[in-house]
């Protein structure tokens, strides 16, 4: 009879907190430097945002999967989803005085192994326009 207790199944903030880490590691990687992380405002939360090598404002949705069961991370971004990361970022812009910057919105996908180490971290610079339309890749 094995005694060893089952392995605790990671919950959902967990392993966002987790893709989190690795999109931020990866994008300090690329020059990236972090001005704020969960920025919330009422019920909404943008995940990073950062300053690209450029000085460009970059307002970053992780989204991360522990299996790939769930479909692609980069798909669970919906027409909803994006109008409130607009409105937060237009929020965050005025809070802090940043309303004349070049700014856009990128979106990381991470799927995350069974250990914790990164499967996969695919960055998507100007994920989305302004308007709310998106030009995700097909695959």
């Amino acid at each position: 009879m094995n005694s060893r207790p089952a392995p605790a199944r990671e919950n959902h903030c967990g392993a966002g907190r987790r893709g989190e880490d690795h999109a931020l590691a990866f994008l300090a990687s690329q020059g990236f430097h972090l001005l704020h992380r969960n920025y919330r405002h009422g019920r909404g939360e943008i995940d990073l945002i950062m300053e690209d090598p450029g000085k460009v404002l970059v307002f970053v949705e992780v989204k991360a999967n522990r299996t790939r069961s769930s479909g692609h991370p980069l798909e669970r971004i919906d027409g909803r989803k994006i109008r409130q990361l607009q409105r937060l970022a237009q929020r965050y812009c005025w809070q802090s005085g940043q309303e004349d910057r070049d700014m856009r919105f990128d979106v990381v996908g991470v799927d995350l192994s069974e250990d914790g180490a990164p499967a996969q971290v695919e960055h998507i610079a100007n994920a989305f326009l302004p308007d709310g339309a998106n030009y995700f890749p097909t695959r």
